[in-house]
Protein backbone atom coordinates (compact mmCIF):
# COMPACT_ATOMS: atom_id res chain seq x y z
CA UNK A 1 0.00 0.00 0.00
CA UNK A 2 1.48 3.42 -0.94
CA UNK A 3 2.28 5.71 1.97
CA UNK A 4 0.00 8.42 0.59
CA UNK A 5 -3.07 6.13 0.60
CA UNK A 6 -5.73 7.12 3.09
CA UNK A 7 -8.89 5.29 4.14
CA UNK A 8 -12.06 6.85 2.78
CA UNK A 9 -13.70 9.70 4.70
CA UNK A 10 -16.58 7.55 5.98
CA UNK A 11 -14.17 5.05 7.55
CA UNK A 12 -12.02 7.86 8.98
CA UNK A 13 -15.05 9.60 10.51
CA UNK A 14 -16.39 6.37 12.00
CA UNK A 15 -12.97 5.52 13.44
CA UNK A 16 -12.56 8.99 14.93
CA UNK A 17 -16.00 8.85 16.52
CA UNK A 18 -14.93 5.58 18.14
CA UNK A 19 -11.77 7.26 19.44
CA UNK A 20 -9.40 5.31 17.20
CA UNK A 21 -6.05 7.16 17.31
CA UNK A 22 -4.95 5.65 13.96
CA UNK A 23 -8.02 7.12 12.25
CA UNK A 24 -7.52 10.45 14.05
CA UNK A 25 -3.99 10.58 12.66
CA UNK A 26 -5.28 9.60 9.20
CA UNK A 27 -7.75 12.48 9.28
CA UNK A 28 -5.05 14.90 10.32
CA UNK A 29 -2.50 13.61 7.79
CA UNK A 30 -5.02 13.66 4.95
CA UNK A 31 -6.36 17.16 5.51
CA UNK A 32 -3.68 19.15 7.38
CA UNK A 33 -1.84 20.35 4.24
CA UNK A 34 -5.02 21.70 2.61
CA UNK A 35 -6.34 23.21 5.85
CA UNK A 36 -2.94 24.79 6.56
CA UNK A 37 -3.21 26.51 3.19
CA UNK A 38 -6.53 28.00 4.26
CA UNK A 39 -5.03 29.09 7.58
CA UNK A 40 -2.12 30.81 5.80
CA UNK A 41 -4.55 32.91 3.75
CA UNK A 42 -5.98 34.40 6.93
CA UNK A 43 -2.92 34.42 9.19
CA UNK A 44 -0.35 37.17 9.65
CA UNK A 45 2.44 34.61 10.12
CA UNK A 46 3.16 30.90 9.91
CA UNK A 47 2.96 30.75 13.73
CA UNK A 48 -0.57 32.19 13.61
CA UNK A 49 -1.46 29.71 10.87
CA UNK A 50 -0.23 26.82 13.03
CA UNK A 51 -2.35 28.08 15.96
CA UNK A 52 -5.40 28.32 13.72
CA UNK A 53 -4.68 24.84 12.33
CA UNK A 54 -4.52 23.38 15.83
CA UNK A 55 -7.69 25.17 16.96
CA UNK A 56 -9.48 24.10 13.79
CA UNK A 57 -8.63 20.43 14.24
CA UNK A 58 -9.76 20.54 17.87
CA UNK A 59 -13.11 21.90 16.64
CA UNK A 60 -13.31 19.26 13.90
CA UNK A 61 -12.71 16.43 16.38
CA UNK A 62 -15.11 17.91 18.95
CA UNK A 63 -17.87 18.41 16.37
CA UNK A 64 -17.37 15.35 14.19
CA UNK A 65 -20.64 13.85 15.42
CA UNK A 66 -22.47 16.86 13.95
CA UNK A 67 -21.34 16.11 10.40
CA UNK A 68 -24.52 14.88 8.73
CA UNK A 69 -22.94 13.48 5.60
CA UNK A 70 -24.72 16.00 3.38
CA UNK A 71 -22.21 17.71 1.14
CA UNK A 72 -18.53 16.97 1.20
CA UNK A 73 -16.64 16.32 4.39
CA UNK A 74 -13.78 18.46 3.12
CA UNK A 75 -16.22 21.35 2.55
CA UNK A 76 -17.56 20.95 6.09
CA UNK A 77 -14.02 21.03 7.47
CA UNK A 78 -13.09 24.00 5.29
CA UNK A 79 -15.98 26.00 6.79
CA UNK A 80 -14.73 25.22 10.32
CA UNK A 81 -11.21 26.36 9.43
CA UNK A 82 -12.38 29.56 7.77
CA UNK A 83 -14.56 30.40 10.78
CA UNK A 84 -11.71 29.57 13.16
CA UNK A 85 -9.35 31.81 11.19
CA UNK A 86 -11.84 34.69 11.22
CA UNK A 87 -12.40 34.20 14.96
CA UNK A 88 -8.62 34.22 15.52
CA UNK A 89 -8.28 37.41 13.46
CA UNK A 90 -11.06 39.16 15.42
CA UNK A 91 -9.54 38.18 18.77
CA UNK A 92 -6.15 39.55 17.74
CA UNK A 93 -7.67 42.81 16.52
CA UNK A 94 -9.71 43.19 19.71
CA UNK A 95 -6.50 42.81 21.70
CA UNK A 96 -4.79 45.50 19.64
CA UNK A 97 -7.77 47.82 19.97
CA UNK A 98 -7.76 47.43 23.75
CA UNK A 99 -4.03 48.12 23.94
CA UNK A 100 -4.34 51.36 21.93
CA UNK A 101 -6.52 53.07 24.57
Amino acid sequence: MPSNHFPNDHDIIEGCLLGNPVMQKSLYDKYAPKMYGICMRYAASSEDAKDILQDGFIKVFNNLGKFMGTGSFEGWMRRIFVNTAIEHYRKKNDLYAINEH
